[in-house]
């Protein structure tokens, strides 16, 4: 009897503690004179965070946050100004009762920056964009996905659950999930990607290709020079496209399935058909293809 009343009445407290949540939004938004060069840094417990390069001289920070009113009434956010950088930090609530009745809070943060400036950008959930930006990029999320275009400058990626888009970026980039995708198209650069669970694609890609995944298949498109592949997955299949003309020494390998080249392979030692090792147009940089459970492929891209 006595378990039954205590059960209820968590059950009515509970029940009456989200009943007094009520919508609400608030806005935030700062504006800092800066010169190019400088350093955007955005630390945030909570939500997805944007930035865009412009053609002024400002940094604009604009925020929204949007939840029970409680909740956005405490999420603080700052952002300060100290020679040419600018940090923004945003705080969420932690109380009782934001435990129980879990996490509402859906806060959004728009920063639009010089096209000349560097970022350090993490969140403890949301997504990350960045575009339009001639600098250094590091984004950080330990949920969300992570997505970057028009960059200009070395790119340093990462998330713990989502996935890494990388497009029209000159300059070297490294990715890395942990159960995500990885997917690079038109990089002039060299490119260093990891999942643990996803698939890694890389296209149009003018510099080294190094993709590794524990799970998913490793798809890679290099046209002009080859300057160096890497593809190795523990369980899922690998397929290179190169142009005809282009130089290699190919080592590839497979444990549970088969290799195939269709191109014109200088075999050296044993002709198998889960391995081959071998020189195309002469030799070049390698081509290393191996994977420990499905096929290899290595084509013509023409």
């Amino acid at each position: 009897m006595h378990r039954i009343f205590a059960v209820s009445a968590v059950a009515l407290i509970i029940g009456v503690a989200c009943s007094t949540g009520v919508a609400e939004v608030k806005t935030f938004e700062k504006k800092f004179q800066v010169g190019a060069g400088g350093m955007l840094a955005v630390a945030t417990e909570s939500g997805s965070v944007s930035v865009i390069g412009g053609s002024g001289s400002e940094v604009v920070v604009s925020a929204r946050i949007e939840g029970r009113s409680s909740d956005v009434a405490k999420f603080v956010v700052d952002a300060t100004q100290n020679g040419s950088t600018v940090d923004v930090t945003g705080r969420a609530p932690k109380d009782f009762w934001r435990f129980l009745r879990g996490h509402d809070l859906d806060v959004r943060f728009t920063v639009t920056v010089p096209r000349s400036f560097n970022v350090r950008l993490q969140t403890s959930g949301g997504d990350i964009t960045v575009s339009s930006l001639t600098g250094k990029v590091e984004g950080e999320t330990s949920g969300g996905n992570v997505s970057i275009d028009h960059v200009e400058g070395f790119s340093n990626l990462g998330t713990s659950g989502g996935d890494i888009r990388v497009e029209a970026v000159k300059g070297d980039v490294k990715a890395e999930t942990s159960g995500g995708n990885v997917k690079v198209k038109n990089v002039v650069g060299n490119v260093d990607g990891e999942t643990s669970g996803g698939n890694c694609v890389a296209e149009d890609v003018d510099g080294r290709v190094h993709l590794e995944t524990s799970g998913g298949n490793v798809t890679i498109k290099v046209r002009g020079a080859n300057k160096g592949i890497h593809a190795e997955t523990s369980g899922g299949n690998v397929t290179i496209m190169i142009s005809k003309g282009v130089g290699a020494v190919i080592d590839a390998g497979t444990s549970g399935g088969e290799v195939v080249c269709d191109l014109p392979v200088m075999v050296s030692g044993k002709i198998a058909e889960d391995r081959v090792k071998g020189t195309v147009n002469g030799g070049g940089e390698v081509i290393y293809a191996h994977t420990s459970g499905g096929n290899v492929q290595i084509k013509p891209l023409d």
